[in-house]
């Protein structure tokens, strides 16, 4: 398919997409860039503080209505979208702190999971990864998070209360 047939489909695409979804893609496109060069310039330490209440490594699941989950899950949706058109690296700890965001905002209960692996590699001896989840359910960062093991969780502040 030619380029600009492409083009022209995902542009009729995006005036296709609600209201709520098209503001989502504005604020969240140059917010991931801010997020991408946090993650490179800040320690970790001062960036964990922003993901959420720490709760060790523990495997969670915040309970959740059926219209957070669907709302969740639109919001999961735009920001892989959002990422695969970035000109820098938006994986997944930039998906998941995007993600984190909104959900923030709508007020829905998400739990960001740490992963990590070793690899046989010796160039890159361990692998890390990062998904939320909302309810029982992964809205980022789901493929392949079953590789790795959880290290480190954080939860909405509200649910430790």
């Amino acid at each position: 398919m030619p380029l600009f047939l492409k083009i022209l489909r995902k542009i009729r695409t995006a005036f296709c997409l609600p209201l709520t979804e098209k503001l989502w893609i504005l604020l969240l496109y140059p917010f991931s860039g801010l997020v991408r060069a946090a993650i490179l310039l800040l320690p970790f330490k001062y960036l964990s503080r922003y993901l959420g209440q720490h709760h060790q490594n523990h495997e969670l699941s915040p309970l959740v209505s059926e219209s957070q989950r669907l709302l969740a899950w639109r919001i999961g949706r735009i920001t892989e979208l959002v990422a695969r058109y970035t000109p820098w690296e938006s994986k997944c700890l930039v998906q998941a702190i995007m993600a984190k965001t909104l959900l923030n905002f709508y007020h829905i209960p998400y739990v960001i999971h740490l992963g990590a692996k070793m690899t046989k590699d010796p160039k890159e001896p361990m692998k890390a990864h990062a998904w939320v989840k909302v309810g029982a359910w992964i809205i980022t960062g789901r493929e392949g998070h079953r590789a790795f093991g959880i290290v480190s969780s954080f939860v909405t502040p509200s649910l430790i209360d």
